[in-house]
């Protein structure tokens, strides 16, 4: 008989941000905590190195946070994991303090949390990178058995977790109309420009005309040359973020117990709205201002063109539509590059995986005001469409404990919900109650519970069916992932925990996708972590 695969207490899905902050956490509870209960880790990353989201480091770019919103100030400023700790380590603290902004640059603190990868994995912490889980099932003495693959061999390994936390980060949300042609080599995601726009404008040297680029959305960085950049917005303009201090403090660690502890979704939903406007379609009022100062120069410079004859300098022109709609994309080839071939030939989608260089996208514009409809056409199309958030949902629902938090492959929607809105409809649901609850959940003492319901005569009456198909699970106010009590398994809860980090906008409030509460949420959840009994 083959021996159980090793027990490591926590494994974690994902090495980004969110997961590292945690893995500093508990090195410092090692040295200050001899009897821990988390001695083992694991973080498994898919990426062969660390990577935080490279393709949008653009030359000047800056941070929207402080740096002391870091993976540990606010958790502890003593950390060895501090941004400070970095710049002191690296011999730039002075000239940071010189610099005299407390933002830094994306480029810095991408480097910053890769100076942190390594720093705990220097202390301690073991990460599998290049793999990805590809299977979760029960295992034995409690345990979650994680199937997790290398992607360069294929090699399959196994290991039993005590714990797992789970910062899936988001995927880029791709557009109904986009979707046919999201393979696309000139068909890019915003969180792919800076790594893809270089290539894609070398492919195109050969044209003689200028390029043209559809950006939906609000990014505007195009190579040098006669390009033409047109921004495809919803709105009348560009809408600055709302970064004052008072609006800022819904970013705030007290406004996450605030949001938490709301009464009802509708309220929660109330508040998600007030706020918005700091971070959801909205651009920082700098950029917004040398955006306008761009497009002035390039008006200055038609008007002097004009009245000289002299031609105008050889930079991108950048144009705002706005209230314009896109309401179709159909890819053709150009007439102009390909003599002899129809410009209104529809191509299969299978034909837009081919970098043709002949290629066009026709994109239907509307006009949102006056229904005006229109077409135009682009070489490359790029979508700032922001991210989706329901990875971790998508993978949980094909595993073998997806039925422990009511979840079943035919699972399309779920919304995530605090533990304050547990009713006695709620069934199969436990509060936390036992030695691994959290302790700082506003909801221990309160929230209604109820016994696991019997299985019905059918199983495929229409109220179960819909239930699988939109699920609502809890999550306690240290982002644990609350399971459910089974009928099948003789009304016995899944005993080791599952963390969900980066995903809980809904019951955790706006700062939760951002980096505003890394620190904060780490010792969070090394809290409730630390409540297991010492094996």
């Amino acid at each position: 008989m083959s021996s159980l695969p090793e027990i490591v207490d926590l494994v974690g899905l994902g090495f980004g941000p969110a997961n590292i902050a945690i893995a500093g956490a508990v090195t410092e509870a090692w040295k200050e905590n001899p009897s821990f209960p988390v001695k083992t880790t694991l973080f498994i990353e898919r990426h062969e190195i660390f990577r935080w989201h490279p393709g949008m480091l653009l030359p000047g770019a800056r941070m929207q946070i402080s740096f002391m919103k870091d993976l540990a100030t606010l958790r502890n400023p003593g950390s060895p994991y501090t941004f400070l700790s970095y710049l002191h380590s690296e011999d730039r603290l002075l000239s940071f303090i010189n610099r005299g902004s407390t933002i830094p640059t994306r480029k810095e603190y991408s480097d910053y949390l890769s100076w942190a990868s390594a720093k705990v994995q220097e202390n301690g912490i073991n990460v599998a990178f290049g793999h990805e889980v590809v299977d979760l099932e029960e295992g034995p003495e409690d345990t979650i058995l994680v199937r997790f693959r290398n992607n360069r061999t294929g090699e399959e390994k196994l290991v039993r977790a005590r714990d797992l936390v789970i910062a899936p980060g988001g995927t880029p949300r791709v557009p109904d109309f986009i979707s046919l042609f999201a393979t696309h080599p000139r068909v890019l995601h915003s969180s792919a420009y800076a790594t893809s726009i270089s290539p894609i404008f070398q492919a195109l040297s050969s044209q003689s005309r200028p390029l043209k680029v559809a950006v939906i959305g609000s990014d505007i960085a195009a190579p040098g040359g006669r390009h033409v950049v047109d921004m495809l917005i919803r709105k009348g303009s560009l809408k600055p973020s709302d970064d004052s201090p008072f609006a800022n403090e819904i970013f705030d660690p007290a406004s996450t117990d605030a949001w938490y502890s709301l009464p009802s979704k509708r309220l929660r939903d109330n508040v998600l709205a007030e706020y918005k406007q700091t971070n959801y379609s909205v651009v920082n009022p700098l950029t917004i201002e040398t955006l306008y100062e761009i497009v002035y120069d390039q008006r200055l410079n038609t008007a002097i063109a004009r009245r000289t004859e002299q031609e105008e300098p050889q930079d991108p022109v950048i144009n705002i539509r706005t209230y314009t709609k896109v309401a179709s994309i159909r890819l053709t080839e150009d007439n102009k590059t390909n003599a002899g071939q129809p410009a209104d030939l529809l191509l299969a989608p299978e034909a837009s995986r081919t970098d043709s260089e002949g290629q066009v996208f026709h994109l239907t514009l509307s006009n949102m005001v006056t229904a005006d409809i229109t077409e135009e056409k682009y070489d490359v199309v790029v979508y700032a469409t922001g991210y989706e958030r329901s990875a971790w949902v998508n993978f949980l629902k094909h595993t073998a404990i997806g039925k422990h938090f009511g979840l079943s492959p035919a699972t399309r929607k779920v919304n995530l919900r605090p533990t304050t809105d547990l009713t006695d409809e709620a069934s199969g649901y436990n509060t936390p109650d036992s030695p691994l609850s959290e302790s700082r959940s506003p909801v221990s003492s309160s929230a209604n519970t109820s016994p696991p319901t019997s299985p019905e005569a059918s199983m495929f009456n229409s109220v179960q069916f819909e239930a699988e198909l939109n699920n609502e699970l809890y999550l306690t106010r240290s982002y644990q992932l609350l399971p459910k009590s089974t009928p099948r398994d003789g009304g016995k809860s899944l005993v080791p925990r599952i963390y969900l980090q980066g995903v809980e906008e809904a019951t955790h409030g706006l700062s939760d996708t951002l980096l505003s509460v890394l620190g904060i949420r780490s010792g969070e959840v090394l809290a409730d972590l630390s409540k297991r009994p010492v094996a």
